[in-house]
């Protein structure tokens, strides 16, 4: 119905959408929006995650009005952090304080509260590198691209959506903005927009152009978008946003009989080819460069994985078995 009406005021039969009537809070929100697109330049899809963690702290702290924001005070800003850290992981409960710190200091900014704020926000003590990367054996990534129906057009689509998140790494927010452009068939090379705006070229091995072309030529319906993946229900569009592709890897894992992970998402996959370049031989740097990390501190989380080389630096335990 979404897409038949808008076809149908593109074709001015019906009357055009009404604007939006923004309440208080909603006005404040986008204020904070245009703040972080006009004057910090970050993308639409990065303001909205800014976005995401502030709409319920205004809802948390009754703010429905921009004359409501003078009431913000330090408690206030504390026992709001207090109540929801734990609602989510550790990692979460950092950006959610980052994001409300930014929120704070943009009121300040702009002259919505005469106090700065930010400073208020309590940090959360997360320790870096405490965590394993979840990742796939060989034999259950074999599972996986064969849990997809190959002779129908959603297995085609999903087999080659699944060969450029294992085969090549990347995030499922690169293989959704992947448009037919950016291949270059003839060099055997692609160009995916990563995390940042940062572009890169990619090559494109013969196992997984053959993947997008069986997909292209025999799974892609008829779409003027420019995107290589498409939904498979009308209206046939690409996916706006990474969720679509990571509830591919998903629904492959659970199709596969693969569970007890901690993640069930695409970037397992990810993990799983630095995992096996790892024990290949590759060293940490080159891994770093096949997944575009710009910290080393992002790759090394890798090592604990490196079970042999590890036991060559441990020491016996005392009073164990020697």
């Amino acid at each position: 119905m979404t897409r038949l009406i808008a076809v149908l005021r593109e074709a001015q039969v019906i009357a055009a959408r009404l604007p939006a009537v923004l309440n208080g809070a909603d006005q404040i929100l986008e204020g904070f929006r245009g703040y972080l697109e006009h004057r910090r330049g970050l993308s639409p899809t990065s303001a909205e995650a800014y976005v995401y963690f502030v709409r319920p702290f205004l809802r948390a702290t009754s703010i429905s009005h921009v004359d409501h924001l003078a009431e913000l005070t330090p408690g206030v800003v504390i026992g709001y952090v207090e109540q929801h850290a734990r609602d989510g992981s550790p990692a979460t409960a950092g950006i959610m304080c980052a994001r409300v710190r930014s929120f704070l200091r943009y009121l300040h900014v702009e002259g919505l509260v005469a106090t700065d704020l930010a400073a208020c926000v309590p940090s959360i003590k997360k320790w870096n590198l405490t965590g394993l990367p979840t990742y796939l054996t060989v034999a259950q990534l074999q599972r996986v691209f064969q849990s997809c129906d190959r002779h129908t057009a959603v297995g085609r689509r999903d087999y080659a959506v699944l060969m450029l998140l294992a085969k090549l790494g990347l995030r499922a927010k690169e293989v959704a903005t992947l448009t037919l452009d950016d291949i270059d068939w003839r060099a055997g090379q692609f160009r995916i927009h990563g995390k940042g705006r940062r572009a890169a070229t990619m090559p494109l091995p013969p196992d997984i152009a053959a993947a997008i072309v069986d997909y292209l030529r025999d799974g892609r319906p008829s779409s003027d978008s420019r995107q290589v993946f498409l939904r498979a229900c009308p209206a046939y569009v690409g996916f706006p946003s990474a969720t679509g592709i990571s509830g591919i890897a998903r629904r492959a894992l659970k199709s596969a009989g693969i569970g007890g992970l901690a993640h069930h998402g695409a970037h397992v996959l990810r993990h799983s080819l630095a995992t096996e370049l790892l024990r290949s031989g590759a060293t940490l740097t080159q891994i770093g460069q096949v997944l575009r990390h710009q910290d080393h501190d992002t790759t090394r989380i890798y090592a604990k994985v490196d079970l042999a080389s590890l036991r060559t630096l441990s020491l016996p335990w005392p009073g164990g078995v020697r």
